[in-house]
C-alpha cells in the first residue's frame, strides 16, 4: 500500500468545480464527509492542497512523517508534495467539511500568512468560510472561481490570525484588527474602527500601533491590496472592477496605492504574472 492511493469514503456531499483554471489558482472539489468508521484517504504524494475542518468526532492524520489526532473544532491544512493519509476514528468517526485546491496563489498565500509549515490549527472553531466555499460551488460550479479565491484568502487569513492572536483575542487592538479584516471590501474610516471599541481616534491609533507596529489605516490598506493581488492573479476581473469591488474611491486611487505598495501598477503586475 506504501505507493498506492487509497480512498474509502462512505457518504459524502461532493461539489465539483467546473470553471476555468490556471497554474495560479485551480479549485478542484469541496465536500462534507459524514460519520463512517471505514472512511480513509491515502495519497502517497499529494499533488494539491487540502483545507479541512472537523465538525464532530475524531480523525487521524498523517502528513509527511508527522501524525496528528483531529477532533471537533480543529482545522488543518495538508500541503502539496506530502503524504496525505487520514482516516476516521473507529469509535467516534468524524464529520468534516473540506476544500481541495491547487496553484501558486495558494502557496504564496500560505507563505505570506506564515502557514507554509503549519498543519493543525487546534480549536479553530470556525467552519464558516469552508461552508461558504461549498455553498458557492454548489450554486454555480462553472462561474465561482473569483469568489472562491476571495473566500480561500479570507480562510487562510483567519487561520493565521487565530494562531497569532489567541492570547489577545479580546483585546481592543485585536477587536479592531478583526473588524478591519471582516470589512476589507468597503471603505472604512478610523472613526468607525475606533467606534467598535469605544475609543477616541488618537487612542485607537496609538493602541493599534503599540500592538501591531502599524496604524489601523496602513493595516487596512495593506490587507486590501493583498486581496487585490489575489484577484489580479486568479480572476479575469478588470482593474476597474477590482477597484470597485474592494471599495476604492476610484480607479486612479487604487492604481496609485497598488503601485506604491507593490512597486508596479496593477496592470503591469498582471501582465508579468501571465508571461
Amino acid at each position: 500500500m506504501e505507493n498506492q492511493s487509497l480512498a474509502k469514503t462512505g457518504r459524502e456531499d461532493l461539489f465539483f468545480y467546473t470553471g476555468p483554471t490556471s497554474s495560479h489558482f485551480s479549485p478542484i472539489l469541496s465536500g462534507i464527509t459524514y460519520q463512517s468508521p471505514f472512511y480513509e484517504i491515502r495519497r502517497p504524494d499529494g499533488s494539491f492542497y487540502v483545507f479541512e475542518y472537523v465538525i464532530s468526532g475524531i480523525g487521524h492524520v498523517q502528513h509527511g512523517n508527522q501524525n496528528y489526532i483531529m477532533q471537533e473544532g480543529d482545522a488543518y491544512i495538508l500541503h502539496d508534495g506530502q503524504l496525505h493519509h487520514y482516516f476516521s476514528d473507529k469509535k467516534d468517526p468524524w464529520k468534516k467539511i473540506w476544500f481541495n485546491v491547487n496553484g501558486s496563489l495558494v502557496r504564496h498565500l500560505l507563505s505570506d500568512y506564515g502557514l507554509d509549515s503549519v498543519v493543525k490549527i487546534p480549536s479553530f472553531g470556525n467552519p464558516g468560510l469552508l461552508s461558504e466555499i461549498t455553498r458557492v460551488m454548489d450554486n454555480d460550479p462553472a462561474h465561482c472561481g473569483e469568489e472562491l479565491a476571495i473566500l480561500l484568502h479570507r480562510h487562510i487569513q483567519a487561520l493565521s490570525a487565530f494562531l497569532g492572536d489567541q492570547t489577545t483575542a479580546h483585546s481592543p487592538a485585536q477587536l479592531m484588527k478583526s473588524y478591519i479584516e471582516q470589512n476589507l471590501t468597503r471603505a472604512l474610516s478610523i472613526e468607525e474602527i475606533a467606534g467598535q471599541v469605544h475609543l477616541s481616534r488618537s487612542r485607537a491609533i496609538h493602541l493599534f500601533r503599540e500592538t501591531f507596529q502599524t496604524t489601523p489605516y496602513q493595516y487596512y490598506l495593506t490587507q486590501k491590496l493583498q486581496l487585490a493581488q489575489t484577484l489580479l492573479e486568479s480572476t479575469n476581473l478588470s482593474i476597474q472592477e477590482i477597484s470597485e469591488r474592494l471599495g476604492f474611491t476610484d480607479y486612479h486611487h487604487f492604481s496609485d496605492a497598488y503601485k506604491k505598495w507593490c512597486g508596479i501598477s496593477p496592470s503591469g503586475y498582471r501582465t508579468n504574472k501571465n508571461v
